[in-house]
């Protein structure tokens, strides 16, 4: 009997331990470095060509974060005083229902984000690398109680500019 708990002492415990070496966890390789010659960026903020109010905020904001955690090079908000600038605009914003509740008002929305990026070398002004038609989604559900109305765009629109600076960072640093 008591080897019969010691052995299911010994197999909790390894059960535990292999379950906490995951705190923590990062890809190893998630830390690149930027284009060949390239060892300073600047990401000035977006062109926001839409009416969404600073929404250009968010996605700079979160592009800045992500390069700054992603590399080993100085990333700044300056165009200039770096090897390279990531230039970006905004180019639309819309909702739409995706479904409805019973008085056929819309209960669930998407959120779609279009942007258009490059990195373009300062040095010579050579671009880099450029896509003109990033599309982006991101669902979010409307509280239909008034009393406890808060519109989720924003939050959904936070989440949006997080996953699109996290694509864009992971595109560039695999060239």
């Amino acid at each position: 009997m008591k080897m019969l708990t010691r052995r299911v002492g010994i197999g909790l415990l390894s059960i535990l331990i292999s379950g906490s070496a995951g705190c923590g966890y990062r890809v190893q390789s998630s830390v690149r470095n930027l284009p060949a010659g390239i060892r300073s960026l600047g990401i000035p903020t977006f062109k926001n060509s839409t009416t969404q109010y600073r929404i250009e905020q968010r996605f700079t904001s979160a592009l800045l974060r992500e390069f700054a955690a992603r590399t080993r090079a100085p990333v700044n908000s300056s165009a200039t005083g770096v090897d390279a600038v990531l230039l970006g605009e905004i180019r639309q914003v819309f909702s739409n229902p995706v479904t409805y509740a019973n008085d056929a008002f819309g209960s669930a929305f998407v959120v779609t984000v279009q942007i258009a990026a490059k990195l373009v070398r300062t040095g010579d002004s050579a671009v880099l690398w450029e896509n003109s038609d990033f599309l982006f989604t991101e669902r979010y559900v409307l509280n239909r109680n008034v009393k406890d109305f808060f519109s989720e765009e924003g939050p959904a629109l936070d989440r949006l500019s997080q996953d699109f600076a996290a694509s864009l960072a992971g595109t560039i640093l695999s060239r």
